[in-house]
């Protein structure tokens, strides 16, 4: 019983030694700090940088006399050094940014500062909205920016990020797992499936479209092909209110390689992102489980040369540093999302009746909310399936008990069928679908994750009226 109670229960970050989230929440005069999602620097919202749109090339300013020239030439567009040296440890990742050469205007550059707000002599306007929030910045040639960049890493930031409290989201898993089909399909969806739990989307950044966009999932059109190992996508941004209390959150998400975590040597540059996760989904190819399915010989090799799932489990551990929990226990909730769920028809361990085949049924909850009963169901028989009927599936769920006491179980299908292969290569395998994408339980994991995290409250059963659910379930 305590260990169910523990595994739906609240997430209890004092379990931690030190607070290494220290940056998220914390307020002065109507800013806040929070924690840059590229390189994770703490920043004070009124102390980021903009990129200046009054911009000059070299022939320009020759034009100019010489004391304009003077005056000007901090606008001079140039190579951002900072910007660069973060996406040179990511070769082949850097990201199209038609402003990665225009100036920087920032309180913490003491090139042209000579006093606070003043640049070469002329003070720089920073405007804010209603609530205190710096979002503007009006340069000495009268011209207004509202590219708001990291003064650390010169990174764009998302739309009105660091005005309110940031989730961090790692999406993990290794090639061939889904992960790329499932970002895509979740993000399709985002709104519909936070409305069941009574939430609103309040704003989404261009990368979420552009994500979606480049992987787009339709009937007769090839599938997406998820990113090369080595290389880092864009963090997604999402901003939610809460419609109960009001309280809005930014969510965003990150797609990571496992290969990238189990890879010593690219622990260093992929580490951050895990480290700094508030939240977690693994997701499981689940032929990696073996003693599951009928696979061929090709099949066979492939998973033989494939990370075992543990040793995924293991390096996201280690990545968090044990010696900063009591007990070594991570209490970060992970969430392990078996997909490709379709395919565990041909299991015989599996009854055709299974949850795992049914979509939730939000017609049996009298209010929107968090799921409980549906997540607990999928839960419980997902961890059975794997516990007696794969070894593999042992080693895992014994790791995390002792590792990850906040763990649950989900299966999912971004597609609901298998789809048809188109070409296959020696550094590439394309697919499509022949038959139109469903998705099957797929906002499950997202929807335990945001519960864990205080973001959502649960949904009563329509059958129990105003009665509330055995304590020892409840959060």
């Amino acid at each position: 019983m305590e260990k169910v109670k523990r595994l739906f229960g609240g997430y209890k970050p004092e379990m931690r030694k030190k607070d290494t989230k220290r940056g998220k929440g914390i307020k002065r005069k109507n800013q806040t700090m929070f924690q840059c999602p590229y390189c994770f620097r703490e920043v004070w919202s009124d102390e980021v940088a903009f990129r200046a749109m009054t911009v000059y090339t070299q022939q320009d300013l020759e034009t100019f006399s010489l004391e304009e020239r003077e005056k000007k030439t901090p606008y001079l567009m140039i190579k951002d050094e900072l910007y660069e040296s973060f996406w040179n440890r990511y070769p082949g990742s850097k990201p199209e940014d038609e402003y990665e050469r225009y100036p920087v205007l920032s309180l913490c550059d003491h090139r042209y500062l000579t006093n606070d707000k003043f640049y070469n002599g002329a003070e720089l306007i920073f405007q804010t909205d209603v609530e205190g929030f710096m979002n503007e910045v009006i340069d000495t040639e009268g011209c207004s920016s509202t590219v708001r960049i990291c003064p650390h890493c010169h990174n764009r930031l998302p739309f009105e990020f660091g005005k309110y409290p940031v989730k961090f989201i790692a999406v993990v898993g290794i090639t061939s797992s889904g992960k790329t089909i499932y970002l895509s399909q979740m993000l399709k969806k985002i709104r519909e499936f936070l409305f069941q739990v009574d939430m609103t989307v309040a704003g989404i950044c261009p990368e979420v479209d552009e994500f979606v966009r480049e992987h787009t999932i339709q009937k007769g059109k090839e599938l997406p092909i998820g990113n090369a190992a080595d290389a880092l996508t864009k963090p997604i941004s999402i901003n939610v209110k809460n419609n109960q209390t009001g309280e809005r959150t930014t969510l965003v998400f990150y797609d990571i390689a496992g290969e990238n975590c189990v890879n010593p040597d690219q622990m260093n540059k992929y580490g951050p992102f895990i480290k700094n996760a508030d939240g977690m989904i693994m997701i499981i190819d689940p032929k990696q489980f073996s003693d599951l399915l009928f696979l061929n010989k090709e099949e066979e090799k492939e998973l033989e040369e494939a990370y075992h799932p543990e040793q995924v489990a293991q390096a996201m551990y280690q990545a968090f540093a044990a010696a900063d929990y009591y007990g070594g226990e991570c209490p970060i909730p992970l969430a392990i999302a078996i997909s490709k769920s379709d395919l565990l028809h041909s299991c015989k361990y599996v009854d055709e009746n299974s949850n795992i085949f049914q979509d939730i049924d939000y017609s049996s909850y009298h209010e929107y909310g968090f799921p409980y009963d549906d997540c607990l169901n999928i839960d419980a028989e997902v961890r059975t399936l794997l516990k007696q009927r794969t070894e593999k599936g042992r080693l895992l769920d014994q790791f995390l008990s002792n590792f990850f006491p906040e763990h649950a179980y989900f299966a999912f299908s971004a597609l609901n069928g298998e789809p048809a292969l188109v070409t296959k290569t020696e550094d590439c395998v394309r697919y499509q679908m022949e038959m139109l994408p469903k998705t099957v339980r797929i906002e499950e994991s997202l929807y335990w994750l945001l519960y864990k995290m205080g973001m959502i409250q649960e949904a009563q059963k329509a059958e129990q009226g105003n009665h509330s659910l055995s304590s020892r379930w409840r959060r």
